[in-house]
């Protein structure tokens, strides 16, 4: 699986009943957190700092308080600047507020490490999400461009196992949404890989529920993926959730609560499928442009404006690498040794970055790759640096 270690962007926690731990490597100061439960008691306006996430502990709020709460802390939410993650937490007999949206709403003992990580995991998916529509705004549509199977079908929910209540699942899903069973992990992984799912359900014993949820994350195409593992012992949840399950669904549940929960996983899993689709699109797309001579000026030039806007949102910078010969001490002499050098180049940037990254030939500029991060373009230089080494005499 590919486990996120750091914020993409940093910035307080917004949460009420439960903090998120801060990671070791930098992240905001605790001071700057807001606690959701004493602003609302004192009918304070929250601050316009964009938050590194928001969570919400529903057991901290008395049935009296709910909806009066989230009615003051949803419009907020809707009016900030750019999309953070939002996290109801809750166990399966909370009835939540009527058409709640969330990024996730999980239970409510999910372990501090797999909640930050959840974090880390949501905040990228959201920037992959925005890269996707920002590339459909400056480059349009590609026509003629077919798409890979995993990303194409209606929306749908894969339901693992031999638990005998397929129909329950069927029941709790939204109407809308195809519901395929799978008897184990590998049936469920070649399922997966000829049509698209947005999310999973794993509903088996739990040796072989952690089992099907390896099998699952090792393909890299899922990786992300969310994924609903079932527990009937509660102390087997942490190790569930450690596994790589998205959420645990412990013992019975209220059925619009477990509709709920359903119903934020597969959103989440259909806007990552769909920026999935896209940036694999365009990916394609800026690999022709090569036989071009490379992307247009005008096109870079307005990727870039409209992308660094767009991060300065959320206090972050675009960092640009010119993939130029000299910065890897290789003297080139002829246009033709140039456009081989540029050849590997491009294809060495183009597998050791995320497809969330830009990489690809401007003409008259040559390869470029456009990141989010400093640390991401020192990362990528030295891979690059470390494969030539090996490959170019």
């Amino acid at each position: 699986m590919d486990l996120e270690t750091s914020l993409s962007w940093r910035g307080p926690y917004w949460y009420a009943g439960r903090r998120p731990k801060r990671s070791s490597n930098g992240d905001a100061p605790e001071d700057l957190d807001v606690s959701l439960l004493k602003m609302f008691e004192r009918g304070s306006s929250l601050p316009t700092a964009l938050p590194a996430a928001v969570v919400v502990d529903i057991k901290c709020l008395n049935e009296t308080q709910k909806q009066p709460f989230f009615e003051w802390l949803l419009p907020t939410i809707a009016a900030l600047t750019c999309d953070v993650p939002f996290y109801v937490l809750t166990d399966g007999d909370d009835v939540l507020p009527e058409g709640l949206q969330a990024t996730a709403i999980i239970d409510r003992v999910v372990p501090d490490d797999v909640l930050l990580m959840l974090i880390c995991i949501h905040q990228r998916a959201l920037m992959r999400t925005e890269e996707a529509q920002l590339r459909r705004k400056v480059f349009g549509r590609i026509p003629g461009f077919g798409t890979a199977p995993h990303h194409t079908g209606t929306s749908s929910l894969m339901v693992v196992g031999l638990s005998g209540r397929f129909l329950e699942w069927q029941d709790a899903s939204d109407q809308k949404v195809e519901v395929v069973g799978a008897f184990d992990g590998k049936m469920a992984v070649e399922f997966m890989s000829m049509r698209a799912f947005d999310a999973v359900v794993i509903d088996a014993p739990f040796e072989e529920a952690v089992d099907y949820i390896r099998q699952i994350r090792r393909d890299a195409r899922f990786a992300g993926l969310p994924v609903l593992a079932v527990c009937e012992k509660e102390e087997d949840t942490a190790l569930l959730f450690r596994n790589g399950a998205s959420d645990v669904i412990v013992g019975d549940n209220l059925k619009e609560t477990l509709t709920m929960r359903m119903a934020s996983a597969i959103r989440f899993g259909k806007r990552r499928r769909l920026a999935d689709r896209i940036l694999a699109e365009s990916q394609m797309w800026l690999r022709q442009q090569i036989n071009e001579g490379g992307l247009g000026t005008e096109y870079y030039a307005n990727y870039l404006e409209t992308c660094s806007n767009a991060l300065a949102v959320r206090g972050l910078d675009l960092w640009e690498l010119r993939l130029k010969p000299e910065s890897f001490g290789i003297t080139v002499s002829t246009p033709e040794e140039l456009e081989e050098f540029n050849t590997t180049l491009l294809s060495i940037a183009d597998a050791t970055s995320r497809d969330e990254d830009l990489v690809c030939l401007v003409k008259d500029l040559g390869p470029v790759a456009v990141l989010k991060n400093e640390a991401g373009t020192v990362r990528l230089q030295k891979r690059i640096s470390s494969i030539l080494t090996h490959t170019v005499r």
